[in-house]
């Protein structure tokens, strides 16, 4: 049979079936509207009518096929108990058609059901043939005739596509069509095409192979239209928003040369905040779309690649793109932020974040600027009273006043939660984590560990360095709970990648003290120093990042033995925290700033290691340990060394009180990890039997000791197990570090006479006659880094 005949019958039955006084056949160009009204006029005799005005139905069946740009009148009333079937286009409006909807007195044919079904087709075709034709057309009639499949010119298709059904698509309806076509998930709502199937997910997908090129071209034809004309803009810039395509939009803006209609759809997308939203892939696409000179010519697009810049490690170039956009004033901080008249409110908050990238000096006026900076925004600005608190809270973390750094942070996340901006709540859920575990507390850490991890898998998008930094932040909790593999993996594989991204202070810090912690302690003192030298190279321009990296640097040479090659280092070091410093128990306890905290505590360490018996060290130790800025993670290593000086000034019963209280404080935060970096001190301190037996009977400190032993204690006790004592083994790493007997005697405070005898006693133990073979002794034992 007839393929038009079989759909033809389906349609009458359907039609005929309905009592409603008016049937109504709306669809869109080419599903057969106008060929349907034909057949049934011709099954019944009946005329129809073409033109705007209804026909007269008293009494009698009538068909109306209204045209698509003729003004149409009135639908007459139908009380008198006539009939009309009419076939129109969805954009045309009748008036009074929506009353005999909602009285129940008007049927609408489904648009699908004019697609000639595949059963149809398999019917009038054959099997294979019919099922071949309803894959590649979707059934639909304007691709299908008497013989089959129609051919089409597919320009001439795409065109017909582009003015006959896709012009009249609402805003809305074309961003989820153009959704489906770039491969993502659109579900729910209205069909966007009668073509358009559910497929097994409950996803809209478009049938028939042959329209998909030509529909993909009108699509880009019709966009492009609307994007040019200033009054269908809006419309689209709208609809995209709201849908979630806004990335897509911009980026055909830009193709078709509106490049200011891009900027507005980006500022109207949070300006430089798009970044949060979308993810740095589509925000590197969309600053790309935009040509060089815009940078010069858009505050939107200058603060944006500022951003970039500053998220690809680049501080310098982005202080270059503001200088030439809004002047070299600009690059000073202190100016934008007290200059309300000059810069919005806007600019100076963009500003403020930038000094978290900066080699900057954060002073307290400063502070009292960014502070004022919320007395001119609204309660409402969530954004950037959240980014505000977020620029303070470097602030404070750089200067070691972790209380306002805690308030700080829970107020960016509350605004950064109020604003859905669930990547901006990561970093500061990172933060608190990081935060915990400078204060020594594990379980805490874990805690925003798992909170930062729920907001990156809330992300809509692909955010790949942020997940580096969740891998990292989650391997330097379990080392602090004791194990280092998650860690030592990320610094094997994945630190290339890390450390070419976006790095702000705080997280350098947290990465230089986990990294070369685990890396000096798994393997060596050279791993680990040539870790911190790939980040010196990295950061080379920046002034406050080669201090960490020098002071860690530091820590790592004394944890590797070689402490004469250390105090060298810190006495070059261009800082004013010099050993006389940290000798002076006043001086000490007014340290506030993070560098000259990790450089005086470096030369504590020194001096308890080499001079563990001066009578001022005890109250050194006691002023640092009671300066606030210290973290908890901090004043653990320094108990640990005051427990080792007690002890070498014969107090054990102070000793072992003080290793109690901290075991106890470790067992109770779970980071054993803060005592790993102690274990030349360590060593030495549970060597002695009284400490030992006295910790063992206490459970908490038992459980530490176990956990300890299972982390491994490393190579401090090397020199005892070979028969050297305490001062012939500082004697023998000093040697093989270069020093005459001069300077050891002078370092350690005993005679030459003294280092002679102990360098003979070294030279028995280890098989030895000449210095020479002491020292490559040393180097085979381990002794030294």
């Amino acid at each position: 049979m007839d393929i038009g005949e079989i759909r033809k019958r389906r349609l009458l039955r359907l039609v005929e079936a309905r009592g409603e006084p008016v049937v109504l056949i709306e669809a869109l160009a080419g599903m057969g509207k106008s060929r349907l009204l034909a057949d049934f006029a011709a099954a019944r005799g009946l005329p129809v009518r073409r033109d705007g005005q209804p026909p007269g139905i008293a009494g009698d069946l009538r068909l109306w096929d209204v045209p698509a740009d003729a003004p149409a009148a009135r639908l007459p009333d139908l009380a008198a108990g006539g009939r009309l079937v009419l076939a129109k286009r969805p954009a045309t409006r009748l008036s009074g058609l929506d009353r005999l909807a909602a009285f129940g007195a008007a049927y609408k044919l489904p648009e699908e059901a004019l697609l000639y079904e595949a059963r149809e087709l398999v019917a009038a075709f054959g099997e294979r043939p019919g099922a071949e034709i309803a894959l590649a057309t979707g059934g639909w009639p304007l691709l299908i005739d008497t013989g089959g499949r129609r051919s089409i010119d597919p320009v001439v298709l795409s065109r017909f596509i582009a003015e006959e059904i896709l012009a009249d698509l609402p805003a809305e309806t074309l961003v989820r069509l153009a959704m489906m076509l770039a491969g993502r998930r659109v579900t729910g709502g209205a069909p966007p095409l009668p073509l358009a199937r559910l497929d097994a997910s409950g996803a809209w997908e478009i049938g028939g192979r042959d329209i998909a090129e030509p529909l993909a071209d009108a699509l880009v034809a019709e966009q492009g239209r609307r994007i040019a004309d200033p009054g269908l803009r809006p419309a689209m810039a709208a609809a995209s928003a709201e849908l979630g395509f806004t990335t897509e939009t911009i980026l055909n803006m830009q193709r078709s040369g509106e490049f200011e209609a891009a900027e507005r759809l980006l500022e109207t997308e949070h300006g430089w905040y798009f970044l949060y939203f979308h993810g740095a892939i589509a925000f590197d696409a969309v600053l790309a779309g935009f040509p060089e000179e815009a940078s010069l010519q858009s505050d939107t697009v200058a603060l944006c690649r500022a951003l970039q810049a500053l998220k690809h490690g680049e501080v310098s170039l982005a202080r270059r793109l503001l200088a030439d956009r809004f002047g070299s004033a600009t690059l000073d901080p202190g100016r934008v932020l007290a200059d309300r008249g000059q810069y919005t409110v806007a600019f100076r908050s963009f500003r403020l974040v930038m000094l978290i990238y900066e080699d900057i000096p954060l002073t307290d006026e400063l502070l009292r600027l960014a502070f004022a900076i919320l007395a001119d925004l609204p309660i409402e600005a969530h954004l950037l009273r959240g980014s505000i608190h977020n620029a303070i809270l470097e602030f404070y973390l750089r200067s070691r006043r972790f209380a306002e750094a805690d308030d700080v942070a829970e107020r960016a996340l509350r605004h950064y939660r109020a604003a859905g901006a669930s990547l901006l709540a990561f970093y500061i859920s990172l933060h608190l984590a990081i935060m915990r575990l400078m204060a020594g507390d594990a379980a805490s850490a874990g805690e925003w560990a798992a909170e930062a991890e729920r907001d990156i898998a809330s992300l809509g998008f692909d955010s790949p360095h942020d997940q580096l930094l969740l891998k990292l932040l989650k391997g330097c909790v379990g080392y602090e709970e004791g194990s280092d593999e998650a860690l030592i993996l990320f610094l094997n594989r994945d630190l290339e990648l890390f450390s070419h991204g976006e790095i702000w202070p705080t997280l350098i810090e947290f990465a230089l003290q986990y990294g070369s912690q685990a890396l000096s302690r798994r393997y060596s003192a050279i791993a680990a120093r040539s870790f911190l030298d790939r980040w010196r190279v990295y950061q080379v321009q920046n002034r406050q990042f080669q201090m960490m990296i020098d002071s860690r640097e530091v820590t790592v040479m004394q944890n590797g033995n070689r402490w004469r090659e250390a105090a060298d280092r810190l006495a070059q070091l261009p800082t004013p925290v010099t050993q006389a410093v940290a000798s002076n128990a006043r001086q000490l306890a007014r340290l506030g700033h993070r560098d000259e905290i990790a450089v005086a505590l470096c030369w504590l360490r020194h001096m308890v290691f080499e001079t563990p018996t001066r009578p001022d060290l005890v109250d050194c130790l006691a002023a640092i340990e009671a300066n606030l800025a210290l973290t908890a993670r901090q004043r653990i290593g320094v108990q640990i060394w005051n427990a080792y000086v007690l002890k070498r000034q014969r107090d054990l019963t102070r000793a072992r009180a003080q290793l109690q209280a901290t075991f106890e404080t470790v067992a109770r935060n779970g980071c054993i990890g803060s005592l790993s970096e102690e274990q030349v001190f360590l060593a030495d301190l549970l060597a002695n039997r009284r400490i030992a037996d006295f910790l063992s009977a206490l459970s908490e400190a038992r459980q530490v000791l176990r956990r300890l032993r299972d982390f491994g204690l490393g190579n401090s006790g090397l020199g005892s197990r070979n028969g050297l004592s305490r001062q012939e083994t500082k004697v023998l790493m000093m040697v093989t570090e270069g020093a005459s007997n001069k300077f050891v005697a002078k370092m350690l405070q005993i005679s030459e006479a003294t280092v002679k005898f102990h360098l003979g006693n070294v030279y028995r133990k280890l098989g030895c006659r000449r210095r020479k073979e002491a020292i490559a002794a040393a180097r085979a034992l381990g002794l030294v880094g």
